[in-house]
């Protein structure tokens, strides 16, 4: 990433509270504006239960899907407890893992909950933890339990969206922002539960995507994708902003 490349290019952030520094301070030293708008609120929940789960249980494995499940099952376990192997899903979940002095014995060759399920060196009958959000999907332990594995998940956190009245909504889209980016289905579910409640049309926004499952829910929700980050990260999400304006 070369300096000044997104000069006074506006990007709009709907990450929730606290997810939002890397990605803000990065297109900054871009030149770009970072418009901060949290449509989703992340909360602990099942704290009790994650710790009597694992106290009372012998995992082979923990497999972090997003850096956001690190951050809250760490919340109730000290790393110190973690007898585990570590799975993860990607380089920034990897990095949230490795701050607490922790090994990480696994990353799949792209940055998706797919690739990982599939390439984890796993043995027949191991047992595997999964704390992930309350809304995921099924197809990662589906997969798991197809190929033997004995998988315990647990909801670590919820994703709530946040609510904006007409006014709120107005005043940001008026901020003339360029870009628009999406991290996750939520975020863009919440989005769009706005702009239909408000009947409000987007103009000419470019509209930047994380990764495949969040284009797809873009799609799903009617717009249209211009770019889809080929590293699911935050990087990847910058470079793709990029190429929109060589």
């Amino acid at each position: 990433m070369s300096k000044q490349t997104l000069n006074n290019i506006k990007v709009l952030i709907p990450r929730p509270v606290g997810h939002t520094d890397e990605f803000s301070e990065k297109l900054i030293k871009l030149g770009a504006q970072p418009v901060l708008f949290p449509l989703i609120e992340v909360l602990p929940i099942n704290q009790k239960e994650l710790l009597d789960i694992y106290q009372n249980q012998k995992f082979d494995w923990i497999l972090f899907t997003s850096k956001v499940a690190v951050q809250f099952f760490f919340e109730t376990l000290n790393p110190k407890d973690i007898t585990s192997k570590i799975a993860v899903v990607g380089t920034s979940t990897q990095k949230e893992v490795e701050k607490l002095g922790l090994k990480v014995n696994f990353t799949p060759s792209a940055a998706t909950a797919k690739k990982l399920v599939k390439e984890i060196p796993l043995n027949k009958g191991e047992k595997v933890l999964i704390p992930r959000s309350k809304i995921a999907g099924n197809d990662v332990v589906d997969t798991l339990k197809k190929r033997g594995m004995n998988v315990t998940e647990i909801s670590i956190y919820n994703n709530t969206p946040v609510e904006y009245s007409y006014e709120e909504m107005m005043a940001v889209l008026k901020e003339n922002i360029n870009v628009i980016t999406f991290t996750s289905g939520s975020t863009v579910e919440s989005f769009v539960k706005l702009l239909r409640k408000y009947k409000i049309k987007l103009d000419t926004q470019h509209i930047v995507s994380i990764g495949s499952s969040t284009t797809s829910m873009i799609k799903k929700m009617h717009l249209n994708v211009d770019k889809t980050a080929e590293q699911h990260n935050v990087d990847g999400l910058i470079e793709s902003i990029e190429s929109l304006y060589k």
